[in-house]
């Protein structure tokens, strides 16, 4: 004669919990946490960082006592700066105190990362002229590195086959 299969828990083999994986995988996480928590305060505790400044309040008040209170108002500037064909590239001053005989311009073409220096000497009628070896057209960005006569920053569109203009100038808004 058969016996029969018990169904009690006193016959299944029932595995303790600390030698189960799942149990220690889900410890792991948050005491991960807790000594990582633990080194961080560690850490800051032991290096300190130490104040900038002891005075840095008084230094912030002297500082808004020596800038002025009246802001400064920039020189009215203006040009008109032509692409010409042939690579030419003049400019015209029409406001401001322009001295000296050399003008540098730094042309930018976004697009395509092509950037060129050129030096502009003025002639007989006041412009100041050069040649551009970029051809391409499209936006230029152009910069003007010169303090004596500080336009701004400013783009040009270039077209083939017919000059273009645009006109230059400083703004009050602007600061």
């Amino acid at each position: 004669m058969r016996s029969q299969p018990s169904s009690s828990r006193a016959n299944c083999a029932v595995p303790v919990w600390w030698r189960e994986p799942w149990p220690w995988l889900l410890i792991a996480g948050p005491l991960i946490v807790v000594f990582a928590s633990m080194a961080s305060f560690w850490i800051a505790y032991k290096t300190d960082d130490g104040v900038v400044a002891t005075d840095y309040y008084k230094r912030g008040l002297l500082v808004n006592r020596t800038l002025p209170k009246v802001p400064v108002a920039l020189p009215k500037l203006a040009a008109t700066v032509f692409f010409g064909n042939g690579g030419e590239l003049r400019v015209r001053p029409e406001e401001g105190d322009v001295r000296g005989d050399v003008l540098r311009v730094t042309l930018t073409h976004p697009a395509s990362a092509t950037k060129e220096t050129v030096t502009l000497a003025r002639d007989a009628g006041g412009e100041f002229v050069g040649i551009v070896h970029g051809d391409r057209p499209g936006l230029w960005t152009i910069a003007f590195d010169t303090t004596e006569w500080p336009l701004p920053t400013s783009v040009l569109e270039r077209t083939t086959g017919r000059e273009t203009a645009a006109h230059v100038a400083t703004s009050p808004a602007i600061r």
